[in-house]
């Protein structure tokens, strides 16, 4: 999200970083949404200080909805916190639990921590578990199986970050990153890995 955030459309989805933005774009595109605004804060660090700055301009007035997406990390719980912290702290409606919908007036906000289901930690597990069944994938665990027998020390998101790049290094763009890699549809989108993401933007 630049400096000074314009808002245009009167449903906000605030997101981490550019690869987020690419994908819910290619994701709305794929649900035919188009009344949905995508603001990027450039890290979750981000957060608060960027919901008191959207909150606080005029034309947030406009805005009907809102929704706040992060990645779990390692501590799912303090993701929450920090969520909720700083909707609170831009004096916004506070969603007791994640894909919970709170309002205050007119205006009702949600947030998703992703993965939504606990199981890994960040966008790239969504990714990966929306193309469980490909072929590639067998070839990309028979990879890191013989990385870890030759006590090579690796990357440590052995089970994301390393795991995508591997996959996406079977298609015929190897190079792409995982926002493109969902605007040139490598990722499934069908996938019930993306349900609750789509949730959310239903929600919307």
């Amino acid at each position: 999200m630049p400096t000074s955030p314009i808002i245009e459309k009167p449903k906000q989805l605030v997101v981490e970083g550019y690869d987020e933005v690419r994908i819910f774009s290619a994701l709305l595109d794929h649900l035919n949404i188009s009344d949905v605004q995508i603001q990027n804060i450039r890290g979750v660090v981000n957060l608060r200080r960027r919901l008191r700055t959207l909150s606080g301009l005029r034309e947030f007035d406009g805005v009907r909805s809102l929704a706040v997406v992060a990645d779990t990390n390692s501590d799912r719980a303090a993701r929450r916190n920090q969520i909720r912290g700083s909707l609170a702290n831009a004096g916004l409606p506070v969603p007791s639990e994640p894909l919970q919908m709170e309002s205050a007036g007119e205006l009702s906000v949600a947030y998703l921590i992703v993965p939504h289901d606990g199981q890994g930690t960040m966008m790239e597990d969504v990714c990966l578990e929306s193309v469980r069944t490909d072929p590639a994938m067998e070839c990309v665990n028979n990879y890191f199986e013989c990385v870890s027998q030759a006590n090579i020390p690796g990357p440590r998101n052995w089970s994301s970050k390393a795991r995508a790049h591997a996959f996406l290094a079977s298609r015929e763009r190897p190079d792409l990153r995982l926002g493109e890699a969902a605007e040139s549809g490598v990722w499934d989108f069908d996938s019930e890995a993306f349900s609750p993401m789509k949730d959310l933007l239903g929600m919307l």
